[in-house]
């Protein structure tokens, strides 16, 4: 697996792939596609889904020129298409430059199971963020692509249009913390985390703090 910080919001977009067949998920490209195309040249990769967490314009930026790219299925859950469809004017909203993108190829609702080679990511809706927010568990190795519902000692906004701290709380404490604390949390911006980290010390999970982007 491959990190990448990508786009002026520094989001964190990750390439993982069976290390048998190279067949891949690239999950978040939110900008720089020429950088996420290099490391999958280079590690020699096909591309089987690029998923998006949410549909911020963040997080899907480089959706189109990948799809292309490598005629990769897009997927995100059917809840955030609004979202992906209005990336461009939301980017501009921030002062950011985001191409408009193609629609989904695939609408996610939950309890998924998506398939590179020998890696599978079972999708789990984590609404709160946004109304179609999922993370990405990939149960055999102990990785959760969280996006941006929970991060390393804090969690995701939920002032935004489609928001909902309600919701936010009971998806992190219904469904990431019961995952076990030995599960590394891999969130859309910032460092990576386990889940036992941050049920002992992030003060939202205590009920306490602020979220961010």
């Amino acid at each position: 697996m491959i990190t990448l910080t990508v786009g002026p919001l520094e989001v964190n977009c990750y390439i993982i792939w069976d290390s048998l067949t190279r067949e891949a998920f690239i999950i978040d490209p939110g900008g720089e596609a020429d950088k996420i195309r290099e490391v999958v040249k280079k590690e020699g990769l096909k591309v089987r889904y690029i998923v998006n967490t949410h549909g911020h314009f963040d997080h899907v930026g480089a959706d189109g020129e990948l799809k292309a790219a490598f005629n990769a299925p897009v997927a995100i859950h059917g809840k955030d298409v609004p979202l992906l469809e209005d990336a461009h004017e939301h980017g501009l909203f921030f002062g950011v430059e985001t191409p408009k993108q193609p629609a989904p190829d695939i609408l996610l609702e939950g309890g998924e199971e998506l398939k590179a080679g020998g890696l599978t990511l079972g999708v789990i809706h984590t609404p709160g963020h946004t109304k179609g927010g999922i993370c990405l568990y990939a149960r055999k190795e102990g990785l959760l692509f969280t996006g941006d519902t929970l991060f390393a000692g804090s969690v995701g906004r939920s002032d935004f249009e489609g928001g909902s701290h309600e919701e936010l709380m009971d998806s992190i404490t219904e469904k990431i913390l019961p995952l076990g604390d030995g599960v590394s949390v891999l969130p859309g911006h910032g460092p990576r985390s386990t889940v036992g980290e941050e049920r002992e010390s992030n003060p939202f999970i205590a009920g306490e703090g602020t979220g961010r982007d």
